[in-house]
Formats: structure tokens, C-alpha cells, sequence
């Protein structure tokens, strides 16, 4: 991998991450910081509500990606002047397959019996989420393009525009839920509005397509990945269902549904690390698997190395401090409830900055069949886990279930990868960050006195200080007889 590779790799990675980041943290507040800290308006229960509906209407959305976003991505990143037909063609399947997911949200909430409220969020946020379905068909192109600029913007756009206004609404006491959902449909419709503007204006023009050629094309890389996604996507979203139906007594689910909701939020704003990075490195590992060059490996092995150098220390340090933490942010909830989730499920999200790179690798590698065979195997552990856990320990085993499926989902993708894919080009980077992270957590478990943004700070500087004195922050270097070897694989 050339310098030149490496910078733009580089630059769509912090682009991505950047903006991700940004949107996160401003989700992150609204979930956090405003929805939890109102309770004239909004009370626990009326947070599970809301958590139950996000869960409910993100899993039913899958149906409508199937499985398309990685092959539109790998297809018009080798063929960028078919772009046009790829996202016409594209977009006219999504929207027949928004009409079915609306019906069946529909479907879902009168099916479990919900409440009125979350039956109302779930239309209301069911059809958001179906319209930024559609703009993140756009975004693909970007990311094909390689301009990640342009998602960078619209991301950023779409959060401001939901967290400033509906965010704004609730905290001065003049919206409930249910207009605050309204302002996070209008949110998804000017969000689409702005990514088709940018399309049309930097890209290709806008068009509707139907050809059967193309559709055949995403159709038979996208069906095995789309079991895939939507396996993936039940296994993140089954715990949340499943604790509400569960536990018998409706308010005390819905109040388990917010203490795990909040906790899931907090870790899963981290994840866009891993999301973001792979987002940006897919194009390039796609080209590089597809001309067999020794390319595939070095950034391989790069992206595991970040991934681990960051997830080893989150899972360490955030459970650690889990119980501060909660009760910092949640002074108005049962924060109690909320610490012991917390610091599970850190353990479970520092997992997942490594399975994200294990599930990019198989998308660019085109192992469709393995990956859904991979992430059915995943749900059906993680399903039966939480039947056995959640009736006995509630958000708690739902935690638990979720960390024995990601260490589960981790280790067989590693070992499938090595065996028919591609090997690690080496491996010391873990044991380092595990050496460094397990003093790191030393260091905050024996200092519980001093405030913990202090803690916080000075174990983050540690831990990166000390890997950047070990070698392991600087560019992965490849040698001039390593890059002569890939060209010679590529011609």
C-alpha cells in the first residue's frame, strides 16, 4: 500500500469519523442528557417506550436494505460509470420494500399489544427511519466515490436538525414524545431532500431505473447478505423485545427497557469508531481482495490492529467506571439499575469494535453465504441465551447474552478468515494493548477518590502515551519488497 493509498484511506476514515462522532454525541445528549431529565414530561416508563420503538422499527427497517448497501458499494466502486443504473435501480427496490416494512411495523405493534405511546412512536419513528433508508442509498455512492465528505455533511445535518429542535422543544418543556417524533420525521425528510441535492449536483442525475440485468446483478450478491444483516440486526435488537415481553409486569418491563436502553445508548455511541473506519477502508480492501493483491492483508491486519488498540481499552475503562458513570448521567433515574448493564454491555461493545472489521472483511471478500450462515449461528445463541437469562436476571442477563455472542460471533469469524480468507500479518498489537489496558485499569480501580473526568483523562493518556512509546499509533509500513510482491499479484 503506497503512501498516497494510505493518506486517502486516512482522510475518508476521519472524515467518516468525524462526522459519525459528532452525530453521536448529539444523540447521545438528547438520549442521555435531555430525554432522562425531564420526568414532568417524560417519565421512565415513557423512555422505554420510546427505546422499545427505536429497537422495533430499526429491525423491521433491515427488510428494506437487503443486504444491498455492501454490494452497491463493492459494484459501482468497480464500475463507477454505471453508477446511475446501480442507484435508479437501487432505489426503486427500496421503496417497494418501504411500503412492506411499514405494513409490518403496523403489524408488529398491534400484533404484541403495545401501548398506545409506543405504538404511536413506532409509526412515527417506522417511517423516519424508512426515508433515511433511502437517503443512506445515496450515501453508498459517496463512499463507492470515495468522497465521504458529503455523508460527513448530511449526517451532521439530519442530527442537528432532530436534536436542536425536538431536543430544544423537550427540554423547555414544550413537547412530549409524540411531537418530538414528529420533528424527527420532518428531520428525515429534509435529510433525504439534501443527499438527493448532492447527488444530482456533484454526481449523476436522478432517475428511476428498472433493469432486470442490474437487478439480477445486487439481487445475487445481496440475498445471502441480506439473511445476514437481518440475522445481525435481531441479534442486536432481539434483547430489548424480548425483556419486554418477558418479564411479566408491563410497567416494570418498560422501565427495565429504559435502565438497559440508557446503557446500550452510552456504548453503542462508541461504536461508530469501528463503523466509521471500516466505512471508509471498504472500498479499498473490496479493490484489493478483487485484484488479489497482498494489499487485502496489510489492511486487513491494519484496521484489526486500530480496532483492537481502541476496543481493549473501552471495554476495560468503561467497566470500570460503569457505576460513577451512571449515576453522573442519571441522577433522576435508578441509576443502580442502569451501572451493572453498563458495564457489561462495555465489555460487549469493546468486542464489537472487532467484529465489525471480521464482518466488513467477509462483505469484501464476497462471502456472502459464509457471513449469513455466521450470524444465524450468532441469534440463535444469542436468542436462547436471553430466554434462559432475561426471566432470572432482566437487563442484566440481556447483557450477559450479548457478550457471549460477540465473543462467540468473534471467534468463529477468525477462525474462518484465517483458514479461507487472509492470515494476520502479525498479532504482538493485541498483547501490548492488553498489557497497557490491564495497568490502565489498575490505575482506576485503586484511585475511586479522585473525580472521575480526572481518572478518565489520565488513564486515556496513559494508555495512548504508552502504546505510542511502544510503536504501535505510527502508519502501518509495508516494504518495498512486500509492495513489489502485490503488484506482481495484480498483474
Amino acid at each position: 500500500m503506497n503512501n498516497t493509498r494510505n493518506s486517502e484511506i486516512l482522510r475518508n476514515a476521519s472524515a467518516l469519523f468525524s462526522a459519525h462522532l459528532v452525530a453521536r454525541f448529539l444523540s447521545l445528549i438528547l438520549t442521555v442528557f435531555i430525554l432522562p431529565q425531564k420526568p414532568n414530561i417524560i417519565t421512565e416508563t415513557d423512555i422505554g417506550c420510546y427505546f422499545l420503538a427505536v429497537f422495533i422499527t430499526s429491525l423491521v427497517a433491515s427488510v428494506t436494505e437487503l443486504g444491498m448497501q455492501a454490494p452497491l458499494i463493492r459494484e459501482m466502486t468497480l464500475h463507477r460509470h454505471l453508477a446511475r443504473d446501480y442507484v435508479g435501480n437501487a432505489m426503486v427496490i427500496r421503496l417497494l420494500l418501504s411500503v412492506i416494512a411499514f405494513c409490518l411495523m403496523v403489524g408488529v405493534g398491534i400484533w404484541l399489544k403495545y401501548t398506545k405511546l409506543t405504538f404511536q412512536l413506532i409509526i412515527l419513528l417506522g417511517v423516519a427511519e424508512l426515508i433515511n433508508g433511502l437517503a443512506q442509498l445515496y450515501r453508498c455512492l459517496f463512499r463507492a466515490f470515495e468522497k465521504m465528505k458529503y455523508e460527513s455533511f448530511t449526517v451532521i445535518a439530519e442530527r442537528l436538525t432532530v436534536v436542536l429542535v425536538g431536543g430544544g422543544l423537550i427540554w423547555f418543556e414544550m413537547a412530549d414524545l409524540i411531537e418530538f417524533g414528529i420533528v424527527v420525521l420532518i428531520g428525515s425528510i429534509l435529510n433525504l431532500i439534501l443527499n438527493l441535492a448532492i447527488v444530482r449536483l456533484r454526481f449523476v442525475p436522478f432517475t428511476f431505473s428498472f433493469d432486470l440485468q442490474v437487478w439480477r446483478t445486487l439481487m445475487s450478491q445481496a440475498l445471502p447478505f441480506a439473511l445476514g444483516n437481518i440475522f445481525n440486526l435481531i441479534y442486536f435488537r432481539l434483547d430489548m423485545i424480548l425483556l419486554s415481553k418477558l418479564i411479566p409486569d408491563a410497567s416494570e418491563a418498560l422501565s427495565t427497557n429504559a435502565w438497559y436502553g440508557l446503557a446500550f445508548t452510552i456504548v453503542n455511541a462508541f461504536t461508530i469508531l469501528p463503523g466509521a473506519y471500516m466505512g471508509a477502508v471498504f472500498p479499498a480492501m473490496s479493490r484489493a481482495f478483487e485484484r488479489k493483491t497482498v494489499q487485502f492483508r496489510y489492511i486487513y491486519t491494519d484496521a484489526v490492529r486500530w480496532m483492537a488498540i481502541l476496543g481493549i481499552p473501552f471495554a476495560v475503562g468503561l467497566g470500570l467506571i460503569s457505576e460513577p458513570v451512571a449515576e453522573q448521567f442519571f441522577p433522576k433515574l435508578e441509576w443502580v439499575q442502569i451501572a451493572p448493564a453498563l458495564g457489561l454491555l462495555s465489555a460487549a461493545g469493546g468486542l464489537t469494535f472487532l467484529t465489525t472489521v471480521m464482518i466488513a472483511v467477509l462483505r469484501a471478500a464476497d462471502k456472502r453465504v459464509v457471513f449469513s450462515i455466521l450470524m444465524l449461528i450468532t441469534m440463535a445463541t444469542n436468542l436462547g441465551l436471553n430466554l434462559m437469562l432475561i426471566p432470572h436476571y432482566q437487563h442484566v442477563g440481556a447483557a450477559i447474552a450479548m457478550i457471549a455472542s460477540e465473543a462467540f460471533l468473534l471467534l468463529l469469524c477468525l477462525i474462518y478468515i484465517r483458514r479461507s480468507v487472509s492470515k494476520l500479518e502479525y498479532i504482538g498489537f493485541i498483547w501490548k494493548a492488553l498489557i497497557v489496558a490491564t495497568i490502565m485499569g489498575a490505575g482506576l480501580f485503586f484511585t475511586p477518590s479522585i473525580p472521575i473526568w480526572i481518572r478518565v483523562f489520565v488513564a486515556a493518556g496513559f494508555y495512548f502515551g504508552l502504546m505510542w512509546i511502544w510503536g504501535e499509533l505510527r502508519p502501518f509500513k509495508v516494504t518495498a519488497n512486500d509492495s513489489a510482491l502485490g503488484a506482481s499479484r495484480s498483474d
